[in-house]
């Protein structure tokens, strides 16, 4: 082999090695920079779930808050209509206990 020969060995292999080592680096570069984006909307959309589940939930909460005070005012408004209706103000067995003293 003659250096002519050797000299086009040489450009061959090194403008492969840099042809392959350029387009590594670019596709990781391109890759890193799809992944972030990727990661990027999934955190936004994920946030976006977040809120609109906890002000579902705070809604929810409200409502039953809410229901839940309606449902024990009613039980104490049939309690006391209840023992006005049967005369029973206090407990007999409070009363009894006063008597005794």
């Amino acid at each position: 082999m003659n250096f002519s020969e050797w000299l086009t060995l040489v450009g061959l292999v090194g403008g492969g090695i840099f042809s392959i080592l350029g387009w590594s680096i670019w596709a990781s570069w391109w890759l890193s920079k799809q992944f972030a984006q990727t990661r990027q909307l999934v955190w936004d959309r994920g946030n976006i779930l977040q809120a609109g589940i906890e002000a579902k939930l705070e809604y929810h909460e409200q409502h039953d808050d809410k229901r839940f005070a309606a449902v024990t005012n009613d039980l104490w408004a049939i309690r006391v209509r209840n023992a006005a209706r049967d005369g029973e103000l206090l407990d007999p067995r409070v009363l009894t206990s006063d008597r005794n003293k």
